[in-house]
Parts: structure tokens; sequence; C-alpha cells
């Protein structure tokens, strides 16, 4: 079972510190990260918003004199805001914004970065401690956009599980928790292909697929368990090489006695699933949730995955320490210059 945790993804970040533009920057919570990131060499966090709001809780957690590094678009030439509202006045869904439109929208710390994410001024971006994902989701996807070959965008939470003895154990990669309603069946493999690569790149070890449902290999029959079963079916033609199973329900996959019982304890995977796959939104967003507030167990994310570039969303519930993790994995997705495997409905 594997052992990676969030203190590796921190030292893997911090082999290659990457330039991070933080969008809530005048959150205490996401400042006492910088702090942190900064200090740790984790990664270069940049915090968009006022210096004058940042700097006097800057000084509460900063180990050195250094001043906050700030954006603010208050503060920039106005050669450099006309060249901004320029490169968002080119993006297909704003070319309709007067120029006194667009500029207003730059003062939107999650247009603003992202905008500076796509010209290169920074290899990632995080945004969401105080805003909806929606909103998170909606400047990512119309200024970043998707990856070449890419059609589903998708996100999922890194969890950590919670041993007999009540510690920390192995991470658990969960999706999609964040973006897509009610997939169908082609875009669940699509799902489930690519969080199997996002598992091996950011953690470094072998994926174990788990399609989960509130069926176990015919346990029930229903056309909502009918999608998982097709979805497990294209996702093995597309990728006959990965470890997926399915569908099974989660106990099934986390829990070999359970497999056993359950009449898959023959399988590989039986209990070693470390990414599960859920049929739909409400199933992610409920589950991890569940498992944050009743299990007592650390839920990291929406990492987003399809994006041309690193562009990751917060829950607005998230910690500090949260912030701090979310950053290492942006800033280990811009190390890789990771390119989501193809995801397009071919």
């Amino acid at each position: 079972m594997n052992a990676f945790s969030w203190h590796d993804f921190r030292q893997k970040a911090a082999r290659a510190p990457k330039k991070i533009l933080l969008a809530d920057g005048e959150d205490p919570r996401v400042i006492k990260a910088a702090a942190f990131v900064h200090a740790e060499k984790i990664a270069h966090p940049v915090l968009l918003g006022s210096p004058s709001k940042i700097k006097p809780v800057w000084k509460q957690y900063a180990e050195s004199s250094l001043e906050p590094p700030c954006l603010d678009i208050q503060s920039l030439s106005s050669d450099a805001k006309e060249r901004l509202v320029r490169a968002l006045s080119g993006i297909t869904k704003y070319k309709a914004l007067s120029s006194t439109e667009a500029a207003s929208l730059l003062n939107d710390t999650l247009i603003l970065g992202c905008l500076q994410l796509k010209l290169g001024a920074a290899e990632g971006f995080v945004g969401g401690a105080t805003r909806s994902t929606a909103d998170t989701l909606r400047a990512a996807f119309s200024i970043v956009g998707l990856a070449p070959r890419v059609s589903t965008l998708f996100g999922f939470f890194f969890i950590e599980r919670r041993m007999t003895a009540g510690t920390a154990g192995p991470l658990v990669l969960l999706a999609d928790c964040a973006v897509i309603p009610d997939p169908s069946a082609k875009q669940l493999a699509h799902i489930a292909i690519g969080s199997a690569a996002a598992y091996e790149l950011l953690t470094g070890d072998e994926p174990h697929v788990a399609f989960l449902s509130f069926s176990t290999q015919g346990s029930a029959n229903h056309p909502l368990i009918e999608k998982v079963r097709q979805a497990l079916s294209l996702a093995k033609e597309k990728a006959p090489a990965l470890q997926m199973a399915g569908e099974w329900q989660a106990d099934a996959a986390l829990d070999f006695f359970a497999a056993k019982i359950k009449g898959v304890g023959d399988s590989p995977m039986a209990g070693k699933a470390n990414v599960l796959i859920v049929p739909d939104l409400n199933c992610g967003n409920i589950a991890y949730k569940l498992v944050q507030r009743l299990g007592g167990c650390r839920a990291v994310g929406p990492v987003l995955w399809g994006l041309d570039r690193p562009a990751n969303d917060l829950s607005r519930g998230c910690t500090t320490e949260d912030v701090v993790d979310m950053i290492a994995l942006t800033g280990i997705q811009a190390q890789i210059a990771v390119k989501p495997v193809e995801l397009t409905e071919n």
C-alpha cells in the first residue's frame, strides 16, 4: 500500500520551486501559507491583492523582514494595464467587452491571476479560498483553457486514509469532485484514465482504479449502475494496461475483508484501490466532505485536471495547511510541465 504523504509533496515541490499566483492574497490563511512556503522554499508565492492589507498579516508569520511578494492591479503602470486589457480582449469569451469593461474585470483576482498565468508571468495558479468553485472554474476555463486534445475537465481530491489505530495512512485520489454534475459513461472513462495518470505523475506510485457504485459486480441492477459498467468497459478499451475494477462498492475497494465477503476477494485490487471514481458530482462532493467532517481525514483539492496550465481550486473551508499542500501540488504540476493524457472523445 502506497505511503506517499503530504510531506512528500512538499519535498518534491521544493526540489525546483515554481512561481505560484494566489488569487485570495488578502485572506489570512493564504498569507500564512505563502509565508510558510516561502520560508521552506516550497514555492515562490505571489499574493494577489493590496499590499496595505497583506503586509500587516504577512509580518505576523514571515520569518524575515522581506516585503510580501504581491501583485496589485492598482499598482501597475498604465502601459502594463493596457497590455493586460489587450490580452484579455483577445480571448474569445471577452472579445465583445469594451476596454473599460475589460479593465474593470482585471480587478477580479481570479481573472487577473489566470490571465497572468496564461501570459507566462507565473507557472501556476491557486484560487478559491474565498470564492466558489464555479467562479474559479469559469475564470480558469475561459482564460487558461483546456490542454490540446482534451475534452473532459474534472477535479479531484487527495484524501488521507485513517488507519485502525487512528494514524495517518496512504493517500487516495477521489474524482470527480468539482466539475461535471452528471458525467456520461464516456466522460467517466476519461475521468478514470486522467485520474490514474494524475496519481502516477504526482505520487510516483502505481494507480489501482475502482469505479464506485452502490453495487458490487452485479449485486444490484439499475440504469445508474449500468452507466458505471459501461464506463469501465470504455476505459479498459482505451487504457488496457491500467489496473481497473468495477462496479464496486466503496468498502470492497478499500477493505479486503469486505471485498472477500462480496465475492471479489480474488481480485488483485481487492481492498487496495487508491484511485476512486464516483458516478456523479453529488457523490464526489458529499463523500469528501463527509470523510473530512465525520471521519477526520484530510482532503486537499480540488486539483483541476485537463487545463493547459496548472490552475487549481481551494475549498472555501480550507485550512492554512490545505493551502500549503495545494501550492505544493501546483508546483509539482508545473515542474513536470504536465499535459493531461488523452481524454478526447475519439
